[in-house]
């Protein structure tokens, strides 16, 4: 299944553009950057149940660093917050 607008996938906009498409490892790296978010996501709302306190600061500070680095970058440090701040309670 594909989530783009019909031909209008990367794959199909690269066809008509060759001369200006991303190279294979631009590809790749770009695929990854997409995946994190899906990795912070489970690291923001691993408890379900009820209120986390740790989950919630995590959360907060996530959205804010996707706006200063790499989406990659942010479950990283996630999830060292994540378990330093566990270690506490």
């Amino acid at each position: 299944m594909s989530l783009s607008a019909e031909g209008f996938s990367y794959g199909e906009i690269a066809g008509r553009n060759s001369d200006a498409g991303l190279s294979p490892q631009q590809v790749a790296e770009a695929k990854m950057q997409g995946e994190c978010p899906v990795g912070l996501k489970d690291i923001n709302f691993k408890k379900k149940d009820d209120f986390d306190p740790v989950a919630e600061w995590t959360s907060y500070r996530s959205i804010s660093l996707m706006e200063q680095v790499q989406p990659c970058e942010v479950p990283i440090m996630m999830e060292v917050a994540r378990t330093e701040l566990l270690k506490r309670e």
